[in-house]
């Protein structure tokens, strides 16, 4: 008899609202064809995930600052301005200036790659990412919104268009001697106050001349606006290309 009063007692803590209300359903913000050629594989992410999330996780069992953890091997999905440390079931990202943590994440490793990001020491939700590739990823805020990074993003690039000042068609043209493909392509990284932290040639035009001139470009142009306060990342990488071949 005991042991079924126990059982039954077991049943009524698992059905009690207080029980329950440590899990909410959110209706997330869906995308389109047109936002990205992955929509369908995001979209059933997020509607798992934001079916049953928790909007509050406990924080204070965590270190606040960051020592000399095992560092989570990078899966492609990580922001270079962190460090990633497990804990248990956790995800604990540090901040690399201050060695402080800054968020609390937790996966799904039965759905496509994604975070579910809590403020520490807050423990509040703060977005979730779902990554589809090491270049391609999106934000969704607490509320299940879409943070869409291409406003700012198309920003940037016609800053930059506006700062480039192209050498003229003579000039290329000896430059090149008889060279067709004459794209730089650089990798710009951003931070939130809108400064370059850094410049990466991805593809180089093979002349020096040409490639920096699109690196004064990017310089002439910064800094840019500070991000958004929907932005999740302390920086992003924007890809920009400079094209000498038109």
């Amino acid at each position: 008899m005991r042991k079924i009063f126990l059982l039954f007692s077991i049943m009524l803590l698992l059905a009690s609202p207080s029980f329950a209300s440590k899990y909410v359903k959110i209706e997330p913000e869906f995308l389109t064809a047109a936002q990205s050629k992955n929509y369908e594989t995001v979209n059933q992410t997020i509607a798992i995930i934001f079916s049953k999330i928790k909007p509050v996780v406990k924080t204070d069992k965590y270190p606040k600052y960051y020592h000399d953890f095992t560092l989570v091997k990078d899966d492609g999905t990580q922001n270079k301005a962190y460090h990633y440390v497990k804990s248990g079931g956790a995800e604990l990202i540090y901040t690399l200036d201050s060695n402080e943590l800054k968020y609390v994440s937790f996966r799904r490793p039965e759905l496509q790659k994604c975070r579910i990001i809590y403020d520490y020491p807050s423990g509040n939700l703060h977005a979730v990412q779902v990554f589809i590739s090491e270049t391609e990823s999106y934000a969704f805020s607490a509320d299940g919104k879409y943070v869409d990074y291409s406003p700012y993003v198309k920003e940037v690039k016609e800053k930059v268009i506006k700062s480039w000042k192209v050498p003229p068609r003579k000039q290329i043209d000896v430059l090149a001697k008889g060279q067709k493909d004459l794209l730089v392509q650089i990798a710009v990284t951003v931070d939130k106050t809108g400064k370059v932290k850094k410049c990466r040639i991805l593809k180089s035009s093979k002349i020096k001349q040409l490639d920096d001139n699109a690196g004064s470009a990017i310089r002439a142009a910064a800094p840019f606006k500070p991000f958004p306060s929907n932005f999740f990342n302390e920086e992003i990488v924007i890809i920009l290309n400079f094209n000498f071949s038109l």
